[in-house]
């Protein structure tokens, strides 16, 4: 009994245990089922993003597509791309996972990932199964951006229509109310076209807005403006069928039309203001605002947006000498970048095509397109067209100061440049073996592009030759002539009152910086005992009012001596500062030295800065020389400079006047330079050699 029992508690066990097997065992098979990879959901996104481009509806590498299964497993000009359960000899595993950059597939970009590469693999073990109605993808050459235009009729239908379209305030209108009339009524064919799709989705219109809210609106829009009481009264009063009509008109003449709808465009075609560092231009033009009045002016004047876009891209072919037309230009002009010729073009080529085509090209600069149908090839021809063109600043009517205004303008510059593609974008491997010749993007070229030359009259490549140039600067010179006519008048005036009897002063020349002539006027009298202020003849040295410094100063035969020559300052300072207003005059030989061999003095002399005058015998250039600064970082001004000959041995008296921040230099008697310092900081005399000897006698 107990052995049967034991049996029977044994078979149980066993029974028990085979059921719990086939339980596991179904439930491995399910969870297998659950891991086999889908290739709808886990392969086909992969080959989407990273194959189609090349082996796709608009391009087929190697004759091979992958955007269906059963083009998968045809293959192409090597044979199948897959065996259905082998993925050990599919060519597309072995591609994707190759390690060459010769062999591996994408070609560009990163490789596929470990568990793209196995979902794959996966896929092809387990039979690469795939539906059978699976679709290709579609050619992107027939979506309707790329396709040409046409006008479709304007649909018929049947529309309920609200009766009430009076001037009173809109309320909700019952059903009964509303009437059935032949479409459209009194509206836009726009209005058909809304009405066909609300039918399709089952969406009713919503009633008229009543007319304050409706006049709020349209004005907003058109204007960027809210109506003000005056419009809303009159809108109100005015009850007649056209009330609407008139408004909108208004609203389009006012000159705001343009300004809030001119925004809207500037965006679009990218408007800014010049930026540079400095004075330095480096991206966009000066008054590019000549631009934005076009584009204002433009809509204001209900210009057609074909002839804007026109304007723009070839103003200055179409009207080359006419600066209410070439402001335009000022959309290519804008795109100017100083410092690389290629981020230029790139910029012009990226957002003409955004402008005016909608199109992002500037993914086709590296490689074709993955999404649109445009080549490699496309992006440098777009470029081509815009190869030849440079911007520039023309003068303008009434200014001969392009830094105060000027004509921002696009023009042809570079007619012989070619194009070349630059291998995977890069502009330091351009391939010059074929020129890209200007052409539309086939997969826009509606038609053939005829490229004509054409000849433009000799102002439009020589601006100076506009008429109203000459006159500008005829202009210019007439008013500089008066200038100088009153300065000379003034200047008589002052030379009659200085020589009137008993007037004890010196004749000062004055610097006019506008008409660059000489001016002479009253310096401060001399003290009233005739003596001067400060005096040495060098008879004997004398600490009290100089002190030596740097050199070898030495009094020798009734002279300062200066004996040391090198490339280096010597100096003998005045131990007192001088007057703010003076008169100076220094009595000198210069005796030897190497190269520059400069002598003369220094005034206004502080820690802080100084002002020289000086005679160089520089073999190069001998001259008379004003300049001003401090140690190692003086200014030498063009205008301070005079040549003239200057030999050792030989006496020279060196006279400065100073009046505020004026300077007159005489040498030997004889007014040779005036300059205006740019400011004044009174201190102390210097007498100075500079790579020079010299003898200082009074």
């Amino acid at each position: 009994m107990a052995k049967q029992n034991f049996t029977a508690l044994r078979d149980v066990r066993v029974t028990v245990l085979r059921a719990t097997l086939i339980v596991f065992a179904t439930l491995g098979i399910a969870a297998q089922a659950a891991d086999r990879v889908d290739y709808l959901r886990d392969v086909k996104p992969i080959l989407a993003a990273r194959c189609y481009s090349c082996h796709g509806a608009l391009k087929q590498e190697a004759k091979l597509r992958l955007d269906t299964a059963e083009f998968i497993k045809k293959g192409g000009k090597h044979g199948p791309a897959i065996v259905a359960g082998k993925p050990a000899v599919s060519l597309l595993v072995k591609k994707v996972s190759a390690h060459s950059l010769d062999d591996r597939m994408p070609p560009e970009g990163e490789p596929l990932h470990a568990p793209q590469i196995a979902a794959i693999r996966e896929w092809i073990a387990a039979g690469a199964i795939a539906p059978k109605d699976e679709k290709p993808e579609s050619d992107p050459r027939e979506h309707w951006a790329f396709k040409v235009p046409v006008k479709v009729p304007v649909p018929s239908v049947q529309s309920s229509v609200f009766s009430n379209q009076s001037r009173s305030p809109a309320k909700a209108v019952p059903s009964a109310k509303l009437k059935t009339e032949n479409w459209p009524l009194n509206t836009s064919p726009i209005d058909a076209f809304l009405e066909t799709q609300r039918r399709t989705q089952k969406l009713t219109a919503q009633p008229p807005a009543e007319p304050s809210l409706w006049l709020r609106r349209v004005t907003l829009d058109l204007t960027g403006l809210p109506p003000t009481r005056e419009d809303l009264r009159d809108f109100e009063a005015d009850t007649s069928p056209q009330a609407r009509e008139r408004v909108v008109e208004r609203l389009l003449a006012s000159p705001h039309y343009g300004e809030r709808w001119g925004r809207h465009f500037m965006d679009i075609w990218r408007y800014s203001d010049w930026w540079g560092l400095g004075a330095q231009l480096r991206y966009s033009q000066k008054h590019i605002w000549h631009w934005r009045d076009w584009i204002v002016e433009s809509l204001n004047a209900d210009k057609g947006y074909d002839r804007m876009i026109v304007e723009q891209l070839a103003g200055d072919e179409l009207a080359p000498t006419d600066p209410a037309t070439l402001r335009a230009t000022g959309f290519m002009a804008r795109n100017y970048y100083l410092f690389n010729r290629t981020t230029w073009m790139d910029d012009v080529v990226e957002h003409t095509s955004k402008a005016f085509l909608g199109l992002t090209m500037n993914c086709a600069k590296c490689h074709d397109h993955k999404y649109d149908p445009l080549t490699h090839t496309d992006y440098y021809a777009m470029r081509a067209i815009f190869e030849p063109y440079h911007a520039r600043l023309d003068e303008l009517p009434g200014e001969t100061d392009l830094e105060k205004d000027g004509l921002p303008r696009a023009y042809d510059l570079h007619l012989d440049r070619p194009t070349f593609i630059h291998i995977k974008g890069d502009e330091k491997k351009p391939d010059t073996n074929h020129v890209i010749h200007a052409t539309i993007p086939a997969v826009l070229a509606f038609k053939q592009l005829d490229i004509k030359s054409v000849q433009l009259p000799a102002p439009a490549h020589n601006p100076a030759l506009q008429p109203w140039v000459l006159m500008n600067h005829l202009r210019a010179a007439g008013e500089q002539i008066t200038v100088a006519r009153q300065s000379v008048e003034a200047a008589k005036k002052k030379v009659a009152e200085i020589e009137r009897p008993g007037a004890r002063t010196t004749t000062f020349a004055v610097a006019n910086p506008d008409v660059g002539v000489r001016a002479p006027a009253a310096s401060p009298a001399p003290p009233a005992n005739g003596k001067p202020l400060f005096a040495d003849n060098f008879a004997a040295a004398n600490p009290q009012l100089w002190e030596l410094l740097d050199g070898q100063w030495a009094y020798t035969n009734g002279a300062l001596r200066q004996s040391l020559v090198a490339a280096q300052r010597s100096a003998t300072r005045s131990r007192v500062d001088h007057l703010a207003d003076f008169q100076a005059t220094l009595k000198f030989r210069p005796t030897g030295g190497s190269l520059y061999k400069s002598v003369g003095f220094t005034f206004d002399t502080t820690a802080a800065r100084e002002s020289l005058v000086y005679l160089s015998a520089h073999a190069p250039g001998p001259k008379l020389q004003i300049a001003y600064g401090k140690a190692n970082a003086y200014t030498y001004p063009p205008s301070g400079t005079q040549s003239r000959a200057v030999k050792l041995g030989e006496v020279y008296e060196l006279t400065v006047r100073v009046r505020g921040p004026l300077l007159n230099v005489a040498v030997n008697g004889e007014h040779a330079l005036a300059f205006e310092l740019p400011e004044r900081t009174p201190g102390k005399f210097q007498l100075i050699t500079y790579d020079a000897t010299a003898d200082f006698l009074a």
